[in-house]
């Protein structure tokens, strides 16, 4: 069993072995258990399960050997210029390179400063030399990098810190091993800069003053936004006042996330965001992050444990929600999960909807009920190569010493328990996080999926075919626009797929049905309405303006020679000229905000867009081909506030 652990895919073929050697006999008896953890017990006792051995191990093997070879090739490469390349090699060197010595560390920090001071990456630059320090750079050379650091500082113009650093690099001469000459020119030239310093701030003062950051809530969420439920929809978003096209609806961090194994090279393991010039687990070459802050947060809590089992689990075939299963367990202690245990069986779970929204994001209480199909109406073999897996994520927690204070196998089965619960709410309310792949024309956009994540407010949006929202990202940060007006008393819906533009109605319910296991009734289909392709512009659905106010549709040919329509709803007339004017102005407002879309003024393009929308909307009445073309130029406008490269 243990080298089927070694092969690529081996999580299907090991299932495939446990349910083949069960008897009917067997899976009646697994029918018919109570719960979660009394199936991860009938589980774990199996004959066919007993052998099956998970061990820490590295995908990439630190090296020093490997580490200075690639370290000389930067060196090679900085020597000639070449900037990005010498970065990438440091990169290399500094992921290969064993934390200790910490000696060898330091070096390469020092060296990828002076590449990221090259290419005017001052910030980076900065933290690299702070890295170096912290490792204990060789003292005969911390010249160099007083200096680095004190350029580095003027070109952000911090006049103050600018000086400090020069004059830490004069008393950090007295220590170079270097000829005489040189260390009285560095020593002259840094005088110069510090008497230089000294009067601009003297005369203008530290003009470039630190900013303070202010942190982001872990969630926020419109005033007008709330919650509600009844039998048929279950729980439910919905607007209490009216929110505009374009509004942020929700901010939110994620309960729990992560990256695919192809983007574990390019984005921060904690918070998904691109580096240039990343920080490594001291241990394996796996997990890599962004800055300090990442790297602190994971260490202490899930990476502790999933050291050294990414690449079993990345090999196991197995998909981004059984990652996710295992790091929402991992962020915890076991302490935590047996705390609430007793709580979540008492009230299955439900808390009401005001008490959930304060909880804390990273509260397990506040997703474990998230909707999931029950157990009863799960088919047997669903549910029991859901259990198998709980079991292989839980030997992955038990390889990682996560039960090395309290390992009973008592305790070990509610710790699959939790996880098999844990896989069913993420089978339905998992967010793909992706980022905006840029190309030369707007056309040429796409979106790339990076990542997984649970969001606990978003994930409380049901769905509509025609929804009324549109997400991006920003890290592993989930951000909710609103996507058309929406007005007080109406559902906030999101899309789980299915958009009444692309397939039709039986296509749509079919796959919903399978998939999410419900019915959908929102207006596309209970409307039918037509695909894109299909839609008739020969036809002007326009919106009743009578002194009634009902809003009904009236449907104009687009060749019609009269302009008061009388509504067939409350029997008063329109006058669509009104209309037919601003459909003229539209044109115009599309070609302006083409332009600023295409010259890379998003900001003042969504504008026009979202205005466009608007006068759309109050006199016409969708689907029409117009109003989901603009409803895309403002999806497209918005992505690029995201994850981008």
């Amino acid at each position: 069993m243990e080298n089927l652990v070694k092969t690529p895919d081996f999580f299907k073929t090991f299932c495939h072995n446990v349910l083949n050697a069960m008897s009917p006999e067997d899976f009646d008896k697994f029918s018919q258990l109570p719960s979660d953890r009394d199936r991860c017990e009938y589980v774990a006792g199996l004959p066919a399960v007993k052998n099956l051995t998970i061990v820490r191990e590295e995908k990439s093997v630190k090296s020093i050997e490997r580490a200075l070879a690639l370290k000389k090739e930067g060196n090679n490469a900085f020597q000639n210029k070449e900037w990005n390349r010498a970065l990438d090699l440091y990169n290399q060197s500094y992921i290969a390179t064993p934390c200790d010595p910490a000696m060898d560390v330091a070096v390469i920090f020092a060296n990828r400063s002076a590449a990221l001071y090259h290419m005017g990456k001052h910030d980076l630059a900065l933290k690299d030399i702070a890295g170096a320090m912290e490792a204990n750079y060789p003292r005969d050379m911390q010249y160099k990098l007083m200096e680095r650091e004190a350029r580095c500082f003027l070109a952000q113009e911090k006049h103050a810190e600018a000086l400090q650093s020069f004059k830490k690099t004069i008393t950090a001469l007295d220590d170079a091993k270097i000829p005489e000459e040189k260390r009285s020119k560095m020593e002259r030239d840094a005088q110069i800069m510090v008497k230089m310093l000294m009067k601009t701030i003297e005369k203008c003062g530290n003009q470039k003053l630190k900013q303070k950051i202010k942190k982001e809530d872990t969630s926020q969420m419109h005033a007008a936004l709330e919650f509600d439920y009844n039998p048929t929809e279950g729980r439910f978003a919905k607007a209490a006042a009216d929110i505009g096209v374009g509004e942020t609806i929700v901010a939110e961090l994620p309960h729990c996330s992560a990256l695919l194994e192809r983007s574990a090279q390019t984005h921060c393991h904690h918070c998904f965001k691109r580096f240039l010039a990343p920080l490594s687990c001291p241990t394996c070459s796996d997990a890599l992050f962004c800055s300090t802050e990442c790297r602190t947060v994971a260490l202490k809590t899930y990476h502790r444990y999933e050291c050294g089992l990414l690449p079993t689990i990345w090999r196991s075939g197995t998909s981004i929600i059984c990652h996710l299963s295992l790091r929402t367990l991992a962020q915890r202690d076991v302490e935590y999960f047996l705390k609430i245990r007793d709580e979540l069986e008492a009230n299955e779970g439900e808390y009401p909807i005001e008490r959930r929204l304060k909880m804390s994001n990273s509260d397990y209480r506040k997703v474990c009920n998230l909707f999931k199909v029950s157990a009863k109406d799960r088919s047997v073999n669903d549910l029991f190569q859901h259990t198998v897996m709980s079991f292989f994520l839980v030997n992955c927690l038990r390889a990682g010493g996560y039960f090395d204070n309290n390992s009973s196998e008592g305790v070990v089965h509610e710790i699959a328990g939790f996880l098999l619960r844990t896989l069913q709410v993420l089978q339905f309310n998992t967010h793909e996080v992706f980022e905006l792949q840029t190309g030369k024309t707007t056309q040429d956009r796409k979106t790339h999926f990076i990542g997984g994540a649970l969001y606990p407010t978003v994930s409380l949006f049901n769905h509509s075919c025609d929804p009324g929202v549109v997400r991006y990202f920003r890290g592993n940060r989930v951000y909710v626009h609103a996507i058309k007006n929406i007005k007080a008393g109406e559902i906030v819906a999101e899309n789980y797929g299915p958009l009444y533009t692309q397939e039709d109605r039986e296509q749509r319910r079919n796959t919903l049905k399978q998939v999410y296991h419900f019915d959908c009734m929102c207006v596309p289909c209970q409307e039918n309405w037509p695909l894109f392709a299909d839609m008739n512009n020969d036809i002007l659905r326009f919106r009743c303006d009578g002194k009634k106010d009902c809003g009904a549709l009236i449907c104009v040919p687009a060749d019609t020679n009269e302009f008061m329509i009388r509504c067939v709803d409350c029997g008063e007339f329109t006058n669509i000229l009104k209309g037919l004017k601003a459909m003229q102005d539209i044109d115009v407002m599309n070609r302006t905000a083409e332009r600023l879309h295409n010259s890379g003024s998003v900001d003042e393009a969504v504008r026009k867009y979202i205005e466009i929308l608007k006068t759309m909307s109050d006199v016409l009445v969708p689907p029409f081909r117009d109003y989901v073309l603009c409803q895309q130029n403002i999806r497209n406008c918005l992505l690029q506030y995201g994850n981008r490269v």
